[in-house]
């Protein structure tokens, strides 16, 4: 549970039970039967409402206590949309509830008071997030920061439903970039690693900072994602990584790539194959200063029988809570569209806008003949074409044996931003039109992929 769910909790058990005191007030004396109204008649309450805020751990005469008194009044005053509201929450968060785009500053101007106001409070913020279910973190605050709390609370209790239309957070791939641009909050070195590393108490006010100078329209996507990651819920990478076939079949279909690219691929049914999904289980046998081993799983889907297909790979573990997934989409060597998605590397996907790459694609395949096949960009290893000599032709039974047809074996070679260089070798399945992995070396060791299984479906 996230701190704003506690405190609000917290705080609608104290005012309920403050507007449960002033229902029950005594009626005057011979008073007719009252007809059912919303409004609760008027009594004095000071000492009840005393009661609440001293139940929630304050001294109703110190600094904070005045504070939450007013507060608790506020929220149990007859005439105010806040009792209402604040009375009817059930554990929303700010996500859930489609902040406006002025509401969503606000409210982060206010959370950077809540961590800020004094030396300690930040703490008192790790230490409540920590404490599942304790409401103790509140009397620890600082007045500034209590303040600034029950102020968000009040935004988010008052808020009218908009049709900002960035409350979604716009597509995944949107997301992605916006995940992307929080984190240039931070100073990075030419490898990514933050320099020098700020502490968790460091990094979300210059987040938020981040933020709050930035442009709009960025900026209203950027205050949505960063509510969500200070709500707790996972960022979109993670998302991503949990399903990442929901973000294949949004992004990765031919019919959403440039006119130049589109116009050129085959007509939908013109390429029939025997698969409309097909499943690799995958080992990555790393033969480096020592041998370490991972499982794959990499799924093909072919949708339109038009030689195009869409993939994703991902390490094969129990729990399903994968650090990466790579996918993409392809027509015969050429890469059309891919990205490479990881937590905590920023890479943006890359698109395919040479049209030499589809020439590439469309080249029959003979022994002794060399192919520059582009890269789609900006390719997060840097890397701008592969270059294909192809060798000789076998069974694809030798392969892997369930493998039907010829397998026209492939020898690949890239060069990324850095100058190191990465030796490819493939092959080129022809009764399934695909091209799979049998081995990669680079300076730092050689990876061999072996098949373990391939279902068709």
């Amino acid at each position: 549970m996230n701190l704003y769910k506690k405190s609000l909790l917290a705080l609608v058990c104290a005012a309920s039970v403050s507007a449960y005191a002033a229902d029950s007030a005594p009626s005057a004396p011979n008073a007719p039967s009252p007809s059912p109204v919303k409004k609760r008649s008027k009594c004095d309450c000071t000492a009840i409402q005393e009661k609440a805020v001293s139940s929630l751990g304050f001294d109703p005469a110190s600094e904070q206590g005045q504070i939450m008194l007013r507060f608790v009044k506020k929220a149990t005053s007859s005439n105010s949309k806040l009792s209402e509201r604040i009375q009817s929450f059930n554990e929303p968060s700010m996500a859930e509830e489609k902040l406006s785009a002025a509401e969503r500053l606000r409210t982060l101007a206010l959370m950077r008071t809540m961590l800020t106001a004094t030396p300690t409070d930040c703490k008192v913020y790790l230490d409540a997030i920590k404490e599942e279910g304790s409401t103790d973190f509140m009397h620890k605050m600082s007045p500034q920061a209590l303040q600034a709390m029950l102020d968000t609370i009040e935004i988010r209790a008052l808020h009218e439903p908009s049709d900002d239309d960035t409350d979604t957070g716009g597509t995944i791939e949107e997301k992605l970039e916006t995940h992307k641009y929080l984190r240039t909050a931070f100073k990075v070195d030419e490898n990514g690693v933050r320099t020098p590393p700020p502490t968790q108490c460091e990094q979300i006010p210059l987040m938020i900072d981040h933020v709050l100078a930035t442009p709009k329209p960025k900026q209203d996507r950027a205050s949505l994602a960063l509510l969500r990651v200070l709500d707790l819920h996972p960022s979109a990478p993670r998302m991503v990584l949990r399903q990442p076939e929901t973000y294949l079949n949004e992004a990765f279909d031919e019919r959403v790539l440039p006119e130049s690219i589109r116009s050129s691929l085959p007509a939908d049914g013109s390429r029939p194959l025997p698969f409309k999904r097909a499943v690799f289980d995958l080992e990555v046998v790393s033969k480096g200063e020592t041998t370490t081993s991972q499982r794959l799983t990499s799924t093909i889907i072919n949708r339109r029988n038009n030689g195009v297909l869409a993939a994703f790979t991902a390490p094969t573990v129990a729990s399903g809570d994968v650090d990466w997934t790579e996918l993409g989409l392809g027509y015969g060597l050429a890469t059309l569209r891919s990205h490479f998605v990881e937590s905590r590397i920023n890479a943006s996907q890359a698109n395919q806008l040479e049209q030499a790459a589809v020439v590439a694609a469309n080249t029959p395949l003979k022994e002794g003949m060399t192919l520059r096949v582009p890269f789609p960009q900006p390719d997060f290893r840097g890397e701008k074409e592969r270059v294909c000599t192809v060798g000789r032709e076998r069974q694809a039974s030798t392969v892997f044996a369930k493998l039907t047809g010829a397998a026209i074996d492939l020898h690949c070679k890239m060069t990324s931003a850095k100058g190191g260089v990465t030796e490819l070798h493939t092959v080129w399945l022809t009764d399934y039109q695909l091209e799979s992995v049998l081995s990669v070396q680079n300076q730092y060791g050689k990876n061999e992929i072996v098949i373990h299984d391939v279902k068709f479906e």
